[in-house]
């Protein structure tokens, strides 16, 4: 798997800072009090602990032997664009173009765009957005919020591609949008590094693109709308924190040198560092995928019979995980006839209905419904070009969201919401 190098990741550190320096609105008082603001301050907090040092050695073993260092320094943390404050509840309704299931989403409101045509009402914009997996519960919400977004607007022409996972396929994919000439280009990456260059070729054809979720490696992109992964892994460690002083974990992870995988599973370790009682016992990468997620864990238990934990950085890892467990019969056969406590991202359906039956512990929301964020972005920044607008932040944060758990708690000042207090979950509906 290709990593960024040192020197790239040093390099975009010092652009973030001078970024971070830039203006922007005034946020109002109230953003003082938002969960936003509380998970930055957390994520602070452990990020400096962790930098001081990890009292605890296998997780020490971990952090080092994968750089999750390196990584975590670079990504950004901040404010949200223009002072927004995200509020549950927020956001439009809508049946997605491309899944048919019901929507709620929640950013609708953040840097939005009004209905009717855009920029200059007699010209047709053509946008291309290229992403993987049309069979993905998680990327194909992505991809209906896009498609609302531009539905919106009768002068937007939005082309969709698949790209089904290969680097190479959307790499090419954006080098025919460049040789159409199109407006825009949005698409979501799976690995930084291969898409550095596709990007920069549009760049420098002078077409605006902007990356949805995960990172690129250019450096010249022009817009990038990223989530909340430091406050995806920070809440479970916090979680596994507050609930259990100890236990031997299993790591079911996303491809090495992917943001998703290098983010989470980085803030992660940074939050239960500096405890003595926890064992890394095995650590997969299962790449987003819930039947390498249900094998790994099956070879898990067949080695190991005290595992305590089961960390999973995507809802699909965690519901195979959970499969597995289920068929081997061990639910319940954590040391001290515990149940094996399941840790999880991304905020599916099936992910908050095993919430609900108390078979998953928490998850921390990483919704895929931002692509209507890209949409607008792109629009903006086609605008700035032509002096119609100014161009939005380079950088695009999305809400810290709180994490979700079967009964309400309070953990370090985060107060958690439950499953039927959350109307953003994304995927089919299932019973129960």
């Amino acid at each position: 798997m290709l990593k960024l190098s040192r020197r790239h990741l040093l390099k975009t550190a010092a652009t973030l800072t001078v970024l971070a320096a830039a203006p922007l609105a005034i946020a109002p008082a109230a953003a003082e009090e938002s969960v936003h603001s509380v998970i930055n301050a957390l994520i602070k907090k452990y990020s400096d602990e962790a930098k001081a040092g990890m009292s605890n050695g296998d997780v020490s073993a971990l952090f080092e032997k994968d750089g999750f260092r390196d990584y975590l320094d670079v990504y950004p943390v901040g404010d949200l664009a223009g002072g927004f404050v995200w509020k549950p509840g927020m956001g439009a309704s809508f049946v997605g173009p491309y899944s048919k299931l019901q929507i709620k989403s929640p950013f609708t409101d953040y840097l939005p765009l009004a209905e009717g045509p855009v920029l200059d009402h007699s010209k047709k914009y053509r946008i291309g957005l290229v992403f993987h997996g049309f069979n993905h519960p998680w990327l194909i919400s992505l991809a209906d919020t896009a498609a609302w977004e531009a539905k919106r607007h009768p002068n937007i022409e939005l082309e969709v591609i698949d790209a089904e996972f290969d680097d190479n396929k959307m790499g090419q994919v954006i080098d025919t949008w460049i040789a159409k000439q199109y407006d825009g280009i949005v698409l979501w990456p799976n690995r930084e590094a291969p898409m550095g260059p596709p990007v920069d070729r549009a760049i420098a054809a002078g077409i605006p693109v902007v990356s949805l979720d995960r990172r690129t490696s250019s450096e010249q992109i022009s817009s990038e709308v990223l989530g909340n992964f430091y406050a995806n892994g920070l809440q479970q460690g916090l979680y596994l924190k507050h609930a259990a002083p100890e236990g031997n974990i299993i790591f079911n992870r996303k491809d090495l040198g992917s943001t998703a995988d290098s983010i989470r599973t980085g803030a992660f370790l940074e939050a239960i560092g500096n405890r003595p009682g926890y064992k890394v016992l095995a650590n997969y990468h299962t790449n987003s995928q819930r039947t390498l997620a249900f094998k790994s864990t099956a070879d898990a238990l067949q080695a190991f019979q005290d595992i305590s934990v089961s960390f999973n950085t995507g809802g699909e890892e965690a519901m195979g995980a959970l499969d597995a467990i289920r068929e081997a019969n061990r639910l319940n056969s954590a040391p001290g006839g515990k149940k094996i406590m399941i840790l999880a991202n991304d905020d599916a359906r099936e992910v908050l209905k095993e919430i609900r039956a108390g078979n998953i512990e928490m998850v921390s929301p990483y919704t895929p419904l931002i692509g209507d964020i890209g949409i607008r972005a792109v629009v903006m920044h086609i605008g700035a070009k032509a002096g119609l607008n100014e161009a939005p932040p380079k950088l695009i944060m999305t809400p810290n969201l709180p994490m979700i758990t079967r009964e309400k708690m309070n953990i370090e000042g985060i107060e958690t919401l439950t499953p039927d207090e959350w109307p953003y979950a994304y995927g089919p509906e299932v019973a129960g």
